[in-house]
């Protein structure tokens, strides 16, 4: 192989596809990054045969084939290098990097050792806007499990059905749920029901930082991103993602409406006089919601909001991380909090907004 590509291109690339370069050393190849010839562009692709990135380029190709290099020194040779123009050419298995002041030779190992990143064979598809499916899925991802102890929570439920898209994530403490309507995305698919792993929402995340469009295929075991230049392909989670839909609040004991901004305030404030336990207390009483953080060896806080409530007084302890991240999820200035009682979940969400809902559950009283 031998090519002649803009730094800046090549670069830009790596970026993308080391995010699934894999730690095991039990198969160090997935430590390396493959870069090859095909169909007349230049590919690089890493996988840690959970996730696989592939992102297109192009370049001047000079002579066909391919290698694989060890991820971090081939990162650190671009990182390192000035010169705007670089040639990459193999010579057995090592990978010569050409520039105008230097000259760089990595050990790799042979483009057929590496795995081999499965496809998508099918041909429907769903398209979103990058923008649109970016902002859903930051929306939800703060309630999703990162942990293994229940592999069907450790990710995003992505349900299509009735023409709209749920995303909804747990971890037994939150829920957060977050609806795509019809016009914000186009599909001949039909009720789609799958979940996603924790981490290829993290890294669909960061790559839809540009402004386009994210055509999805799915089948029955995997997922495939595809943004144009760069596919993000990853296994799903097998099993059933829990019956979500009983624990959200029909009956609401008391309705507070309150300033987002004030709130996150407040709770932050409050959660200075916690130390590590994250817990926090709130309470109503009459139109006022009071926000209260208290720690023996540190001090005690309290803060009184204006709001309107309706309904019984309540006193209840929360998560104030939980708090926060659920609230980020609300574009309004202005947040509904559906309390009903210490030990049953709190539903968050904005009146003006129907298309997410976040659920809180309260912790056990020990003031």
């Amino acid at each position: 192989m031998k090519i002649i590509i803009l730094r800046e291109n090549l670069k830009n690339a790596f970026i993308n596809v080391e995010r699934a370069i894999g730690v095991s050393n039990v198969l160090p190849i997935l430590k390396n990054v493959l870069i090859k010839t095909e169909k007349g562009r230049i590919k690089i692709s890493a996988t840690d045969l959970e996730i696989g990135i592939t992102c297109w380029i192009n370049g001047k190709i000079v002579d066909e084939g391919g290698i694989t290099v060890p991820a971090n020194i081939f990162g650190a040779i671009i990182n390192n290098i000035s010169d705007s123009k670089l040639e990459l050419e193999t010579i057995d298995s090592k990978l010569k990097i050409i520039t105008d002041k230097s000259q760089n030779i990595i050990q790799g190992i042979k483009e057929t050792d590496f795995p081999i990143i499965p496809t998508v064979k099918v041909d429907e598809y769903l398209e979103i806007k990058t923008s649109d499916l970016r902002k859903s899925l930051n929306q939800v991802i703060c309630a999703a499990s990162s942990g293994d102890r229940r592999p069907e929570i450790s990710g995003v439920l992505f349900w299509l059905k009735d023409k709209k898209i749920k995303l909804v994530a747990t971890d037994t403490f939150r829920l957060a749920e977050k609806i795509i309507k019809s016009d914000d995305f186009k599909t001949d698919l039909d009720d789609i029901k799958i979940i996603i792993p924790f981490k290829t929402i993290q890294e669909t995340i960061k790559i839809c930082e540009d402004e386009k469009k994210v055509k999805i295929f799915i089948d029955n075991h995997q997922v495939l991103f595809n943004f144009e230049d760069v596919e993000l392909i990853s296994r799903l989670i097998e099993g059933s993602f829990p019956d979500y839909e009983t624990i959200i609040p029909q009956d609401i004991q008391t309705s507070v409406f309150v300033s987002k901004e004030e709130l996150i305030n407040a709770a932050k404030l409050s959660s200075v006089f916690v130390g590590k336990v994250n817990d926090i207390k709130i309470k109503t009483d009459d139109n006022k919601l009071e926000i209260s953080g208290r720690e023996s060896a540190i001090g005690e806080n309290k803060t009184e909001l204006e709001a309107e409530i309706k309904g019984d007084k309540q006193e209840l302890i929360i998560n104030w991380h939980y708090l926060l991240d659920g609230l980020k999820g609300i574009e309004s200035s202005d947040v509904y909090m559906g309390l009903n009682g210490e030990i049953k979940p709190i539903l968050i969400k904005s009146e003006k907004e129907e298309n997410y809902f976040y659920i809180l559950m309260p912790i056990k009283n020990n003031y």
